[in-house]
């Protein structure tokens, strides 16, 4: 993003509208100009946003268009962040939103989760809003602790949205009817297979399941991705 750009924005209201209006259209521009990550192995400039790259672009689209999205990952290519960032987006420009981050343990899950809130904290505050009632309102994460970090959720009450981090298993993602699921390390968990039955009815209702993996053989995401296996 332009610094003179930047500056038009701080003195523009109707700029800012417009931008928010983008980002809501379009979760890849809002990515490459406003979602920041945390690259630990920079020390020297760890806060950084993603890349203008082709292959997250691709990515973008495909979660866009097809509800059930399988992908086996190699290191270094950002896949955890791109998908925490897509379902923080859906979550925090759209009304009613229930999303979940599933991972071999509650403590993964919610290391997710605060990427989530890592991204919605550093952006500016005009894309912290909700448009209701012909006018924009403040929109405000997490409320019931002052904004900070709740262990496993992140939420939007003043929309009905959230995001829920939770361990492996079919038992809690059973309960409900969400909008969407993310599992992280889909391969390296036993109870992978229980946990997509549970989610079958998320898909149904139009809702999204996205799991990313490190490869590994003979496993249920192994079979899900060479479509061995009916589903």
């Amino acid at each position: 993003m332009k610094v003179e750009y930047l500056q038009k924005l701080k003195e523009s209201q109707k700029l800012r509208d417009i931008e928010w209006g983008l980002c809501y259209e379009n979760p890849y521009y809002w990515m490459t100009n406003w979602a920041l990550t945390l690259d630990s192995h920079d020390p020297g400039n760890p806060i950084k946003p993603f890349p203008d790259k082709k292959y997250i672009k691709i990515l973008v689209d495909l979660w866009l268009k097809y509800p059930l999205l399988l992908i086996p990952k190699t290191r270094q290519m950002m896949m955890s962040w791109i998908f925490t960032s897509l379902y923080l987006w859906d979550a925090q420009f759209h009304v009613g939103r229930l999303n979940f981050f599933q991972s071999k343990k509650s403590e993964d899950a919610d290391q997710l989760v605060r990427r989530a809130k890592f991204i919605y904290d550093h952006e500016p505050r005009f894309l912290k809003r909700y448009f209701e009632d012909g006018k924009f309102n403040n929109l405000v994460c997490n409320p019931q602790h002052g904004g900070q970090h709740t262990q496993g959720k992140l939420t939007f009450p003043q929309i009905y949205s959230e995001i829920r981090g939770i361990p492996e298993g079919g038992d809690i993602i059973r309960s409900y009817t969400a909008s969407g699921i993310f599992e992280d390390e889909m391969a390296f968990q036993p109870e992978s297979s229980d946990a997509y039955t549970a989610a079958k009815p998320t898909l149904s209702s139009m809702g999204r399941f996205t799991g990313v993996s490190t490869a590994e053989d003979s496993t249920f995401f192994d079979d899900m991705v060479y479509d061995l296996i009916e589903v």
